[in-house]
């Protein structure tokens, strides 16, 4: 006689007494460093790989809300923030929350192709980039996310085959006929070519004035209001070109000649056709 699915056992969810024991110290952990990103994202880590919230939930999302009150998004953000603050650690680099750990990411999607020698290239790149103290360099603090992917951005890109200048001569040669101190010099300076490429456009954006913002659906009803006169209207033309392609191009024109008095570039786009128009119109 076979048995049915009504005659099987329940599956038994109950956890271990060692189990219990860690989900305990991992609650506690949990309850007393939410504010503390990387203690609280490790604990979660490990209730949700696991599953030590299955006596009470079916779910690590419920677990979550009924537990802690927060959702399945943000846990995994806090988690992955505590995961990119492990992997900073063997750089010498801290991050002081949340926010500041997940600015890390894209550099160490890089960082994480590279070979151990690459790695430990970046890594001393981050030791001499740390001791540097001067009026002209922004803070090592203020700066570390984007610069660190610059270092590892540089270093993917330095093969074996790739041409560089010898640091000495000064002669074009293969990055891998250089000799390990020859090719850190090289590295190093891509880096802070690249780092000072990268503030000093930062600066200039800084000090560009804000960009206008023009809500171009509001401007022209109030350009039909207060800029037209009775003789004229506002077009929004959608034609094909020469060569067959739809474009859009917006215009004022005379009613009663149907004479063409301002008008826009023709482009792909009609926020871009009626921003063109705008642009023509303030001269």
């Amino acid at each position: 006689m076979t048995n049915t699915e009504l005659d099987l056992p329940f599956p038994d969810n109950s956890l271990a007494p060692h189990e219990e024991q860690r989900f305990q110290s991992l609650e506690q952990t949990v309850s007393d460093g939410l504010r503390d990103f990387q203690r609280t994202g490790q604990a979660l880590s490990e209730i949700r790989d696991n599953q030590f919230y299955r006596e009470t939930h079916a779910t690590f999302e419920g677990y979550l809300q009924d537990r802690w009150g927060f959702n399945l998004r943000q846990a995994d953000r806090i988690i992955d923030a505590a995961a990119v603050a492990r992997a900073l650690e063997p750089l010498g680099i801290e991050a002081k929350h949340e926010k500041q750990a997940s600015s890390f990411k894209p550099a160490l999607k890089i960082l994480d192709t590279l070979e151990p020698e690459q790695q430990r290239m970046v890594s001393r790149l981050v030791e001499e980039r740390k001791a540097v103290e001067a009026e002209d360099v922004a803070p090592w603090e203020e700066a570390a996310a984007p610069e660190l992917k610059i270092m590892a951005n540089v270093v993917q890109k330095m093969g074996p085959d790739t041409t560089v200048y010898h640091p000495e001569s000064g002669d074009e040669v293969a990055f891998d006929t250089l000799s390990p101190a020859q090719r850190f010099d090289v590295v190093r300076e891509h880096v802070n070519q690249k780092t000072q490429a990268y503030h000093e456009k930062q600066a200039a954006k800084d000090r560009a004035e804000p960009a206008d913002k023009i809500n171009w659906a509001a401007w022209c009803m109030d350009y039909a209001k207060q800029g037209l006169t009775p003789e004229q209207r506002l077009e929004i033309v959608l034609e094909q070109d020469a060569k067959g392609k739809p474009v859009i191009h917006a215009r004022v024109v005379d009613k009663s000649t149907g004479e063409v008095l301002v008008e826009g570039q023709a482009v792909g786009n009609m926020k871009k056709a009626v921003l063109g128009l705008v642009a023509e119109v303030r001269g």
